[in-house]
């Protein structure tokens, strides 16, 4: 039996990298933080795990920008000057871009600890005719890189343009979607969410966040239902109480089960409760009829461990787990003759004696060509072929050592 040897727990990452995040998701967003040079750090592990990161083109301005222009900027005694004139001049440079559609405001760790009034500057250059202007209030020294895409995303909520009445009868704005990246296994969970709520009769008509601009954003006000994923629930309720839209609040829709719940509780909240039934029925049958031999063969028996910084992700992935048989940490992986591990990244195991399958942020490993989603019907298939050629690929490497 192969020995395995432990990979530790997963790394938690701070808040302003949810933020980052969060900018990197809107088209035409530019983020200012009052910091120094070392801002562009996450800016960096950004542009590793987005193949098409908007933050730091290859070609334009940087989409990162710090109020740390000077040589003194990071000495004490540069934090307690009357800084306002040279911040102020980089909202200035910043908001004249003409690509400029929404800049957003935040603080880097130590800088929170001063107190400058960062957000009253910001207010000073908001315009009618100009970019949207959007503080978001720091939590950099203590808060998570969830909670750093959640407070943007509720930041935009209360400061994009929102004109109630305007809902639309059969439609729907998906509020709370981590758009970690701008890949293909994105775009294929945004594909999945619009087919199936498409089948129930929705129209979609704004998600946040999708890496679309302002006007996808505003789009929101058409919706008369705001579904609500779990990344950015205070935003979801805002939109929906500015807007007048009905809220229905749904789980992560990854694995066979949590999809079906997200179609029911979606349909109840619209009348549809039919068609849901109908719909979860049809697809689960046909999932399972595509993926029984791999799990039967391939999957079932093994052990898994889940390192994942993302409770919500992780809480859906152990569901999954138990759908396909896989045994959790962890007596059954000490026991398992194969174990699969479902982390963004890992570099503790034996080469072969683990089945790594990149999922989350940040992932370094994989960047897929075409669509590979893990939300919905079509993201399970595309989870179980993973983990199935993952296990294969170890054996495959085990088998090849003297």
């Amino acid at each position: 039996m192969t020995r395995i040897e432990s990979p530790g727990e997963a790394v938690r990452l701070p808040f302003l990298n949810g933020v980052f995040i969060a900018a990197d998701a809107i088209a035409g967003a530019y983020l200012i933080v009052d910091g120094p040079y070392c801002v562009f750090t996450k800016a960096e592990m950004q542009y590793c795990h987005n193949m098409r990161c908007r933050l730091l083109p290859a070609i334009g301005h940087r989409r990162v920008v710090h109020t740390g222009q000077i040589q003194d900027r990071e000495e004490v005694k540069s934090l307690s000057a009357d800084r306002t004139g040279q911040v102020g001049s980089v909202f200035t440079g910043v908001c004249a871009q003409p690509d400029a559609g929404i800049v957003l405001s935040t603080t880097f760790d130590f800088h929170e600890l001063v107190g400058f009034p960062l957000e009253e500057v910001a207010r000073r250059y908001a315009s009618p005719g100009g970019p949207l202007v959007c503080h978001v209030p720091s939590r950099s020294l203590g808060g998570t890189w969830l909670e750093g895409y959640a407070r943007t995303c509720a930041a935009l909520a209360r400061s994009v343009t929102l004109r109630p009445g305007r809902r639309r009868k059969g439609s729907a704005a998906v509020v709370g979607y981590l758009f970690d990246r701008d890949e293909p296994d994105h775009a294929g969970n945004l594909r999945e969410l619009r087919r199936l709520l498409g089948a129930l009769g929705l129209r979609v008509e704004s998600v946040w966040l999708s890496g679309g601009g302002r006007a996808e954003l505003e789009a929101a006000e058409r919706a008369g239902v705001v579904i609500s994923l779990p990344y950015a629930r205070e935003a979801a309720r805002v939109v929906a109480k500015r807007t007048g839209a009905k809220l229905c609040e749904v789980e992560l829709p990854l694995g066979l089960s949590a999809t079906e719940r997200f179609l029911r509780k979606t349909a109840a909240g619209v009348g549809r409760s039919r068609q849901a039934a109908v719909l979860a029925a049809s697809e689960s049958r046909a999932a399972v009829r595509d993926t029984q031999a791999h799990v039967l063969r391939l999957i079932s028996g093994c052990g898994v461990k889940i390192l994942q910084d993302d409770p919500h992700l992780a809480a859906r992935l152990r569901e999954l787990c138990s759908e396909l048989g896989l045994l959790p940490d962890p007596e059954a992986c000490s026991a398992a003759k194969r174990v699969v591990c479902l982390a963004p990244a890992i570099a503790t195991f034996p080469p072969g004696s683990v089945a790594h399958v990149p999922i989350g942020y940040p992932n370094y490993l994989e960047h897929p060509v075409v669509e590979r989603p893990f939300l919905g019907y079509a993201g399970f298939r595309h989870l179980v072929d993973r983990v199935a050629s993952a296990i294969l690929r170890g054996e495959g490497s085990a088998g090849s050592r003297p």
